[in-house]
């Protein structure tokens, strides 16, 4: 008993070996018991048609199946783990297709004989609009002529023989089947898929930038979808059917995204390239759990998941998303390290954080003079005066009242333009951005002076000494650095009289400008010349023209511009007097020139009724900012509204300064309009700290080579002196 015990545990160790050895065999042929039929095509035809049958885990013996169309034996031609292909028999009928395989029937469909047949379709995949060519036999008829459905949506049929139609794929196809039919007869062909792409995220970005392709159609391999920015390929980093995510390329341009699979192109829509983000300020530079911080700059996305913040590499949810701010809350623990901004994949690296209680979140005001009371607001203050020191730009200066959130104090006589820092205990914070030792004085004349006779559409320069000239009706005036007023050339009388000085005469001055060498060319508006005076006062004509020059401008190789009213900008030569015409035909007036060279030229019509500055670039007009719409939103160039330009003028950094409405100061600086005094445009003659001063209907302005800007202000009569630092 005991033997034969032994013996069936042989036998079924036995067995258990042989069916190990056989699954292994199974497996290595391909699986002959276990596969997937996925399609099949044509379902009719005459005898001798093949037949394929695509699937997955197919035998690749041909001997391992056995096939019939309406129970007549079929030969199997060729196999593959893929794909089987079968001939159709001769003396079959229709019914079914059916396979046998390891001694299983699978029933795979119907199979029809008649003399139409789909034999091949190609392409086999494209987008809406594209077309194909189904091949076959049996198209042709004069009485019903043949019609094609791609997933059982009419397609267009473009042309038909007996052998050959070309369709067109129409929208939102989808994929699946061909099928033809002609004369209420109906074969199937080959599966379609369908392409499209149904949007693209982000829309903008760099190189580097991940973007995610939505839509269907795709193929799963990654390397068989072929995605172009603009032309250039992208690396596939992802696919599925109806997903891809693609890196842009390194010389990416803007353009259409486009995705080419098995060379049918679908065209989606246009990725536009954008620069980094850039980060203006960001507030506070410390502080403790719960802090809200505000990044400012420009080129952030509105949209917020696609703006990410780190704080010393720990990312930071973004709460609040515009193009030129982003908000967040710190989470603390996040220790102390460099702020990043990463926009679509493009990085801008950012000022230190400290992770501590004392922080400052923002100066108020953050510019003035001696004296100005300013209030510190933060976090992590202590009420007892003493504790806390605080240093402008290095001067300690004492707190004149102190809560946990806000310190008082006036600017320290001594002040200069830098960083404040508070200092509590063994923490100290610096503010997020510096106290400018800037402001508005009055540098000469005044309401009741008697000094200006006129401001109104007078001209203002400066030469290289820091002397300002201004315009008063026939009058040029000299004012110093200290503010010392002479009559510099012309007198109370009009009249068109060369000479030195007060003997000469003028109509009217309008703008003025400086040379390189201190020579000053005068718009002598009604007198339609254009007049020169020497560093020594001699007033010489150096052209009469044909209409009444409005302003006058220079650029940094001292080239002379004049601008006329309704009919643009010229270029001046100096020797002559004769004039050149700059750009394209205007219309507008060229009341404010700012030159750069005679290719590259900015101006302003001026006026409440125009809202918007210009650039002339290489003889070609476009906007250069304001939104035409008017108002004083600040913002993107293009995007910012104006009241109307009185005056612009632009530093050797090249940000512009401009006059809007007449009595509110703003400027143009890395594509960012922003408002820096007399934000309300209350009108007045308060000098002091930007948030302090106000005007009354400045009508122009210029700017010296220290940065300074001056302004004639009519509504005072008065020369007013703009200062940052």
């Amino acid at each position: 008993m005991k033997i034969k015990t032994i013996a069936n545990i042989h036998i079924f160790f036995l067995l258990l070996v042989l069916g190990i050895s056989a699954c292994k065999k199974n497996e290595e042929l391909g699986g002959q018991s276990i596969f997937k039929v996925n399609s099949y095509y044509p379902n009719s035809g005459n005898a001798g048609t093949l037949v394929t049958i695509e699937g997955e885990g197919f035998n690749t013996s041909v001997d391992a199946y056995q096939a019939t169309v309406g129970g007549t034996a079929a030969e199997v031609i060729s196999a593959t783990l893929k794909k089987l292909v079968i001939r159709i028999p001769e003396g079959g009928v229709s019914g079914k297709l059916e396979l046998k395989a390891d001694g299983k029937i699978v029933e795979i469909g119907t199979y029809t004989y008649q003399d139409l047949s789909v034999a091949k379709v190609f392409p086999a995949n494209g987008p809406a609009g594209s077309q194909i060519r189904i091949s076959g036999a049996g198209f042709g008829s004069t009485e019903n002529p043949a019609q094609v459905y791609i997933n059982d949506k009419k397609a267009l049929v473009v042309s038909a023989s007996d052998t050959l139609i070309i369709a067109e794929i129409p929208e939102e196809a989808g994929s699946g089947a061909v099928m033809v039919k002609v004369e209420g007869k109906e074969a199937k062909g080959q599966q379609f898929t369908y392409q499209a792409i149904r949007a693209i995220k982000p829309l903008s970005g760099g190189s580097g930038t991940r973007v995610v392709i939505t839509g269907e159609g795709f193929e799963e391999l990654g390397q068989n979808n072929i995605v172009e920015f603009n032309g250039k390929a992208g690396l596939v980093i992802e696919a599925s059917a109806q997903r891809l995510v693609v890196q842009a390329p390194s010389e990416v341009e803007t353009g259409p995204l486009a995705l080419k699979i098995n060379n049918q192109k679908t065209t989606g829509p246009t990725f536009t390239v954008i620069g980094k983000p850039v980060i203006i300020g960001v507030t506070p530079l410390s502080g403790p759990k719960g802090s809200v911080m505000t990044i400012s700059g420009s080129l952030f996305s509105k949209e917020l998941d696609e703006n990410k913040v780190y704080i010393n590499n720990v990312l930071i949810p973004v709460e609040s998303a515009s193009e030129s701010q982003l908000k967040l809350t710190i989470p603390g623990g996040t220790g102390s390290g460099e702020v990043r901004v990463v926009v679509n994949d493009q990085v801008t690296n950012g000022p230190r954080f400290k992770d501590q209680n004392l922080g400052i979140v923002s100066l108020t005001p953050d510019n003035g003079l001696a004296g100005t009371t300013v209030t510190i607001n933060g976090t992590g203050f202590s009420t007892n005066l003493s504790e806390n020191k605080v240093f402008f730009n290095g001067v300690l200066t004492a707190v004149k009242t102190a809560t946990e959130n806000k310190l008082v104090l006036d600017a320290p006589a001594t002040l200069s333009t830098g960083l404040v820092r508070v200092v509590v205990g063994d923490q100290d914070a610096v503010s997020p951005q510096t106290f400018k030792r800037a402001g508005v004085i009055t540098l000469a004349g005044g309401a009741g002076t008697g000094v200006f006779a006129n401001l109104q559409g007078s001209g203002i320069t400066v030469d290289s000494k820091g002397n300002v000239y201004v315009g008063s009706l026939n009058r040029i005036h000299k004012i110093t650095p200290s503010g010392v007023i002479t009559t510099f050339a012309g007198a109370s009388e009009s009249g068109t009289a060369d000479g030195e000085g007060v003997s000469a005469r003028f109509n009217s001055i309008g703008g003025l400008a400086m040379d390189e060498n201190d020579n000053l060319f005068v718009a002598d508006r009604f007198n339609a010349r254009i007049r020169k005076v020497t560093p020594q006062g001699m007033v010489s004509t150096v052209g009469r023209i044909s209409f009444n020059p409005i302003a006058m401008a220079a650029d940094k190789q001292g080239n002379i511009y004049v601008g006329q009213l309704y009919n643009g900008v010229y270029l001046l030569n100096k020797a002559t007097g004769g004039l050149t015409k700059l750009g394209q035909a205007m219309y507008e007036s060229g009341d404010y020139i700012v030159p750069i060279s005679p290719n590259e030229i900015y101006y302003a019509p001026g006026g409440t009724d125009y809202m918007k500055a210009f650039s002339m670039i290489n003889n070609v007009k476009s906007t250069y900012f304001g939104d035409g719409i008017g108002g004083v939103e600040d913002g993107p160039a293009l995007k910012a509204s104006l009241r109307g330009i009185a005056g612009m003028a632009m530093n050797k950094e090249g940000v512009l300064y401009f006059m809007d409405g007449g009595r509110t100061l703003r400027k143009l600086e890395n594509g960012i309009v922003t408002t820096l005094a007399n934000a309300s445009g209350l009108f007045g003659s308060v000098d002091g700290s930007f948030q302090q001063a106000n005007f009354n209907t400045v009508t122009n302005i210029c700017i010296d080579k220290e940065g300074n800007v001056y302004v004639a202000d009519h509504g005072n009569l008065a020369i007013r002196k703009i200062f940052f630092k």
